[in-house]
């Protein structure tokens, strides 16, 4: 749906599909950054509306921006979420309840306290690139999430050990040299 100034808040194109899924590990993120990068899945390029945030903030959303390309320095939705806690290389949050209460009974986008929101920021080529992932763990425990590992067209790609080295996570993900002389995790 397009914003009321005309533009997506995604550079997505018909036959590119989102990631709706679980964000596990360190490796997951940096696949999906590759994958938005490549265009494969769709990145966010501006502040989602307040009808977009309604529609598509849910468990399983994951968004992915840059922020020199999106302008969105700080992700913001309206919801109200505990002080951050560092969790591997993620900062993650639970929601604690509704921040603006004339929103509406039917904008209750994620129920209260079953809510989490992660985040992980990635440098590529001296860029930030945020990974926003919300989930609620009954849909990772009933098995409603999936992983990237799911999607071939994500697995396919590599990570340059680059993006590894160049942020300087917590908890670096392992990576080792293959049989076919080139650098996997």
């Amino acid at each position: 749906m397009d914003s009321p100034a005309g533009r997506r808040p995604s550079q997505a194109t018909p036959d590119v599909q989102h990631f709706i899924g679980y964000v596990e590990t360190t490796t997951d993120a940096l696949r999906l950054i590759m994958a938005a990068r490549q265009g494969i899945i769709p990145r966010i390029t501006r502040r989602l509306n307040d009808s977009e945030r309604r529609s598509m903030i849910r468990s399983g959303a994951v968004f992915v921006f840059c922020v020199e390309e999106s302008g969105i320095r700080r992700w913001t939705e309206g919801l109200s979420w505990s002080p951050s806690r560092i969790v591997g290389n993620f900062l993650m949050y639970r929601e604690v309840g509704e921040r603006n209460s004339n929103r509406g009974a039917d904008t209750a986008l994620l129920p209260p306290g079953t809510s989490t929101f992660r985040t992980i920021t990635v440098k590529v080529s001296g860029t930030d690139h945020h990974l926003v992932s919300y989930y609620r763990e009954e849909d990772i425990t009933r098995g409603l999430l999936q992983r990237p590992t799911s999607r071939p067209d994500i697995m396919r790609l590599t990570i340059p050990p680059e993006m590894v080295r160049a942020t300087n996570f917590r908890h670096p993900p392992h990576v080792e040299i293959g049989p076919d002389g080139n650098a996997h995790m």
